[in-house]
C-alpha cells in the first residue's frame, strides 16, 4: 500500500490539555505532524503534562491563523472530517468503512508509487465540533464507533480512536513490548541542564553573569543539580523559564509602546 503522510488538524481547540493528550495519542500510533488552526488556548505546562512521554508532535506543531493560511502552505491530499453529528449537508459514514473503501477504490491510495499520500484528519473544537465552513473541502465526513447513548467523544479520546482505526486499516509496525525496558535503559540519554534558557532568564532579570567562576547562574545550577533532577523535571524547568522569559519581554514591549 502507498506510504502514508498523516496530519492531525485541530480546529479552534479550547483546552490545551487536549492538544497535549492528542500529541501523546499520536506518539502511541506513530504519527508526529500536528496542525492547529486558530487555537483558542495558550500553551503552558498543562499541555506538556498531558503529552507526557509523547512530546514530539506538541513541540513541532504548526499553527495557522485561518483556513486560507492553511491552504496556502499545506499540500492538497485527502481530507477526512470527524463528527458526531448528522443531518442536512453532513451525511456521515463509519470511519473504518470509509478507509477500507479508500484502499480498494480510490486511485490516489491504490497508485503504485513511493510518494506518500497526504491525509488530513480534522477535529473540531470541544464545545460544538466542526462547522459548515470547516467542511467545505472535506472529502469525507466520518463518525467514530460508540455503543452508548452519547456519541460525542472527548477530543483526545477521539484522536486516539481515529488513529488506531487508521493504523488497523493502513497497517504499520506494531510496538514490541518484549524486552522494551532493557532497550530503553540501554538507550537512555544523559540529562542535559538547560544552560542557555537559564542564562536568558537571568539576563532578562538584569543579573550580572560576567564573573566566570562564581555568579548567580553557577550557584543556581549547582543548587539544582544537587537534587539530581530527572529528564522530565529538566524539561519542566526549561518550559517554566522559557514562559517566564517570554512574559517579561512582552511586558517590556507593552510598556515601551
Amino acid at each position: 500500500m502507498r506510504p502514508l503522510d498523516l496530519r492531525v488538524v485541530l480546529i479552534r481547540t479550547i483546552y490545551e490539555r487536549n492538544v497535549g493528550a492528542t500529541s501523546r495519542a499520536m506518539a502511541n500510533m506513530g504519527f508526529n505532524k500536528l496542525i492547529l488552526i486558530d487555537p483558542k488556548c495558550e500553551f503552558t505546562i498543562e499541555s506538556n503534562k498531558a503529552a507526557a512521554s509523547g512530546q514530539q508532535a506538541l513541540a513541532e506543531r504548526v499553527t495557522y491563523k485561518s483556513w486560507d493560511e492553511f491552504y496556502q502552505h499545506e499540500p492538497r491530499g485527502i481530507q477526512i472530517a470527524t463528527t458526531a453529528r448528522d443531518g442536512r449537508g453532513r451525511q456521515t459514514e463509519d470511519l473504518e468503512t470509509t478507509l477500507v473503501g479508500l484502499t480498494k477504490s480510490h486511485p490516489e491510495v491504490s497508485k503504485e508509487t513511493d510518494r506518500p499520500l497526504t491525509i488530513h484528519v480534522l477535529f473540531g473544537p470541544e464545545d460544538h465540533g466542526l462547522e459548515g465552513d470547516d467542511l467545505k473541502y472535506a472529502n469525507y465526513c466520518c463518525c467514530l464507533p460508540t455503543y452508548g447513548e452519547n456519541p460525542s467523544l472527548n477530543l483526545a479520546q477521539a484522536s486516539l480512536l481515529t488513529l488506531f482505526i487508521i493504523r488497523r486499516v493502513f497497517g504499520g509496525e506494531r510496538t514490541k513490548l518484549d524486552g522494551q525496558q532493557k532497550a530503553r535503559a540501554a538507550q537512555k540519554k544523559p540529562n542535559i541542564f538547560p544552560d542557555e534558557t537559564l542564562k536568558a532568564w537571568l539576563t532578562e532579570m538584569n543579573m550580572d553573569l560576567s564573573k566566570r567562576r562564581i555568579n548567580v547562574f553557577t550557584v543556581l545550577r549547582r543548587m539544582l543539580l544537587q537534587n539530581a533532577p530527572s529528564e522530565k523535571e529538566f524539561r519542566m524547568l526549561e518550559i517554566v523559564l522559557q514562559q517566564s522569559t517570554r512574559r517579561m519581554r512582552e511586558g517590556r514591549k507593552g510598556k515601551s509602546s
